[in-house]
Formats: structure tokens, sequence, C-alpha cells
């Protein structure tokens, strides 16, 4: 028996397939072999996304061999209404079981991991970002976390040693910045540059601002929460552009352990549905 499991993002659409026995998260392949099947993602603004979709669903529905079929799918969502049902849509034609779309929750407490959204609105908190912290703190249970989206948007949220999720930030992620200085401006490139410490050319010197201008925002926030924390502050950062900023982080003095995970909202996911089926089995119990 599997799950899939959906992270539906505002560019990209990642999965995972997660046999249900299994007691702890995957290991995922490294990023430098053969691509892996059964942990990949597809962009979501390719005009043929419904026959990409339906295609990849295809390997894990009622006609898959035992072992790769899927039982159960459960995912998160910040895309598009009309995307989601585009998924919804490819789920039905490939035989595969309706989607469980997940949303932030109020607080969680399963497989040793404690978190409690302290959000003015709790539903309000994107369901990527609280599934994000769910995997953030499945890594590290008893930190002071500083945890990095860094996508589409760039996100730094900070969870206390105690589980409070404490609020964080929402930023333009790194292309939108460029592509913001493109538009607006009547001069500005879409830049290509690299990253310097003192540009002489106009794409380096908005590559390197646009990193820099990150750098230091995730800076701010680090110090912040080592304002509230009793012991170390562990950085994890994931997102489309992690790789692009790890390196500058790790570099600097001010994040020596800085851990990139890329996984976070799957694993997140997983976590949530291991509750979701734990509870099913105790109100059954019940009964």
């Amino acid at each position: 028996m599997n799950w899939l499991l959906l992270d539906l993002g505002n560019t990209a659409l990642k999965w995972a397939l997660v046999p249900v026995e299994d007691e702890a998260w995957p290991k995922v392949q490294d990023e430098q072999t053969a691509a892996d099947p059964y942990h990949a993602s597809v962009a979501i603004a390719a005009d043929d996304l419904p026959d990409q979709l339906t295609s990849i669903f295809l390997r894990f529905g009622a006609a898959a061999e035992e072992s790769e079929r899927a039982t159960a799918v459960f995912g998160c969502a910040v895309a598009s209404r009309q995307t989601m049902q585009r998924v919804d849509a490819a789920l039905a034609a490939a035989h595969m079981p309706a989607a469980q779309w997940f949303a932030a929750g109020g607080n969680f407490d399963h497989d040793g991991i404690v978190l409690q959204n302290c959000y003015d609105d709790p539903a309000q908190l994107g369901a990527d970002r609280w599934h994000a912290l769910l995997g953030a703190r499945a890594l590290f249970p008893r930190k002071t976390l500083v945890v990095i989206a860094a996508g589409t948007a760039t996100t730094v949220d900070t969870i206390g040693a105690d589980g409070r999720f404490l609020g964080g930030i929402i930023a333009p992620g790194m292309e939108l910045m460029r592509s913001a200085l493109a538009r607006g401006t009547a001069r500005l490139p879409l830049a290509a540059g690299h990253y310097v410490a003192h540009p002489a050319n106009t794409d380096d010197a908005i590559h390197t601002g646009t990193v820099d201008a990150h750098v230091g925002l995730i800076e701010r926030r680090v110090r912040r929460a080592r304002e509230l924390a009793e012991g170390p502050v562990q950085v994890v950062l994931g997102g489309g552009n992690a790789g692009a900023l790890l390196p500058f982080l790790q570099a600097h003095g001010g994040f020596p352990g800085a851990h990139r995970a890329d996984d976070l909202v799957l694993r997140g996911l997983w976590h949530a549905a291991r509750k979701q089926a734990a509870d099913a089995i105790a109100d059954r119990g019940k009964s």
C-alpha cells in the first residue's frame, strides 16, 4: 500500500509515492543521480499539463502493479482553483482516488512533532507553509527553527523550541524581484548576471542585489529568532531557489549550520496523513 503526496505550488507540482508501512520518511535519491519517478515534479504552466498529469498518475492508478499503486492521495495547494481542478480531473482520468487537500491546522501532535499555530487566524496560514513547518519540525524537534521556503515567493517562518509557530514574513522571490525590475523600469534588463562583491555591470548589480536582499532578510529574521531563543537557532532552507541561496548562507558567519531540505512540504504532508490515519483508527476503536 502506498500514499501519493502532492505539493501543488505556484509554478510546479511535486509528488512522492510513499509506502504506508514505512515508519520513517524515505530517503530520496541524490539530485545528481537519475530522476526518481516516485519523487519528482512537473511545471504547471505547460499547455499540455492535463495530459502530462494523467500520464504521471497512470503510473500509480488502478492498472499499476500493486507495489506502485496509490491507495490514497493527500495534497496541499497554493495554486489557483483552476489548476487544482486540473489535478483532480487528471486523478479521475487515471482511475486514482480523489485527492484529500489539507489546509493549515491549529495544532499538531503526532509522530513526536508538536506544533501550535499562533497565526491570528490559523486558517489564513498557507497550507504549504504549515506543512513545511511540520516537515522542518520533524527534522529538528526540539530547536528554535527559522524555516525558509525560497520559491516564487520567499517565506521566512520561526518556530520556538516549545513548538509554537511564532509567525513569519512573505517577500517576493528571487525571480519575482528580477522580473519586477525588468517590468517596472525602462532600461533595466531581466538580468542574468553573477554574484560579485562589487558589481560593475547592470546584470551583476541586479543579481547581486537580489541575493543580498534575501540574505539580509534571512539574517534579520534569524536575529529576531535569537532574541527569543533559549538555545541555538537552526536554519532550514527549501524551495526552488534553495540551491542558489545556500552557499551564501553557509559562507555567512550567522548561518554555520544552515540545512537544505527540498521535501519539507511533502514530508509534512506525510506526517499529516499519518495523523489522520491514526485518528481514524482511534475513532473506530471507540465505536
